[in-house]
């Protein structure tokens, strides 16, 4: 009898053992976070790959402690975006925290997450880094979050002024974001700008179409178009305005496929394109991606990084457009983010497009055709 129970003992172990060698190997978290400052890009980022899929609360506090301490300053940045994804309630005092971090990449982030997640109680502080925030992929950022802040009277006076001083680049960051926030509290100052001969007017008048209104609009129909990038600007914000969209969408589409078009034409087109495809407007998204596989010299790449800053900007739309094309349009749509988000560098942004996409996909039914699609995108973009 003891000899026949130790044989089941030890049949029983050699099967535990067994079974324990088939189960796949758990996630090295603190290998792929050191990883993700590695020199070789598919290293990098199939280090990220297996952290965004390595269970929340595992990876969270692994990533949160790699923002805040890691020896690599690039590693805190790539750790920093990837939490942005999780959703986790450790992010905000996170962020809070990062904000006067010396790492310039670190607070990009920092400042675009409470764009995208605005805390009217962080206006004071946002106010007070408008007069020190001097980096130049930064405050565009930092300008981005004020304006999700757009109800309070300080931070309203603040754009108003940023809007009509600084460099061109600066002011161009500020008018961008009043545009994309609607701020009808800055129409004078966007109007003024519209005004101005330079690269400031094109992003002006977009602005004021984004902005919308009849004031906007009578401004826009007193411009009088000296050269052919205002006049695709001119028909993106008439088409945002709502005055025959399909007619300047069109416009623009000649625009940018005319081989006689100057350069500085196309891509203004094409900007405007991109500006109107945010609305969303799906029709706007099917011209690009038919640019983008055009035979005419840089217009398939600008017409490539428009669409996919359409995906990150609204990415609850593109995933729409992507599920009502046909199976080899949707292919190659899915081809022309992978390439376009290679080129875009806001890692920030494509990673908030991921979490969208993987929200989706864990929303539709399990073996539904849709998760079938969006499980195709994301293995596509590399995500």
């Amino acid at each position: 009898m003891a000899r026949h129970f130790l044989l089941v003992l030890v049949l029983t172990a050699a099967a535990v053992l067994a079974t324990a060698a088939q189960l796949p190997s758990p996630p090295d978290v603190k290998g792929s976070i050191d990883r993700l400052g590695n020199f070789d890009y598919a290293t990098r980022m199939n280090a990220a790959r297996v952290l965004r899929r390595v269970p929340a609360p595992q990876a969270v506090p692994a990533l949160v402690q790699a923002a805040r301490t890691h020896t690599d300053q690039f590693v805190r940045y790539r750790a920093l975006v990837l939490v942005t994804a999780f959703n986790d309630p450790l992010a905000p005092d996170l962020m809070r925290s990062l904000l006067p971090d010396r790492n310039d990449r670190v607070r990009e982030v920092a400042y675009r997450w409470f764009a995208a997640r605005p805390e009217p109680s962080m206006a004071p502080t946002l106010l007070a880094a408008l007069q020190t925030e001097g980096a130049e992929f930064v405050r565009p950022a930092l300008v981005a979050a004020l304006a999700a802040l757009g109800r309070d009277p300080q931070v309203q006076r603040a754009l108003v002024a940023e809007a009509g001083r600084g460099f061109d680049f600066f002011r161009i960051a500020v008018i961008e974001a009043l545009g994309e926030r609607r701020a009808a509290y800055a129409l004078d100052a966007v109007i003024a700008a519209a005004k101005l001969d330079g690269p400031i007017q094109d992003d002006a008048v977009l602005a004021l179409g984004r902005i919308g209104g009849a004031r906007a609009a009578e401004a826009v129909a007193a411009i009088k178009p000296s050269g052919p990038e205002l006049i695709a600007s001119v028909h993106g914000a008439l088409c945002m305005l709502g005055k025959d969209c399909a007619r300047h969408v069109k416009a623009l589409v000649d625009i940018a496929a005319n081989p006689q078009a100057n350069s500085q034409a196309a891509r203004a087109a094409i900007a405007a394109l991109g500006a109107i495809a945010i609305l969303p407007e799906p029709s706007a998204l099917t011209y690009l991606a038919g640019l983008a596989r055009s035979s005419a010299a840089g217009i398939p790449d600008a017409a490539g990084v428009a669409l996919s800053v359409a995906a990150v900007r609204a990415p609850v739309p593109m995933l729409a457009w992507l599920d009502d094309l046909d199976e080899a349009a949707r292919e190659a749509a899915y081809v022309l983010l992978r390439d376009g988000f290679a080129r875009l560098e806001e890692d920030f942004a494509e990673e908030q497009f991921f979490a969208a996409a993987r929200a989706a996909y864990w929303n539709a039914p399990e073996g539904s055709p849709a998760r079938t699609r969006i499980a195709a995108l994301i293995d596509k973009l590399e995500f």
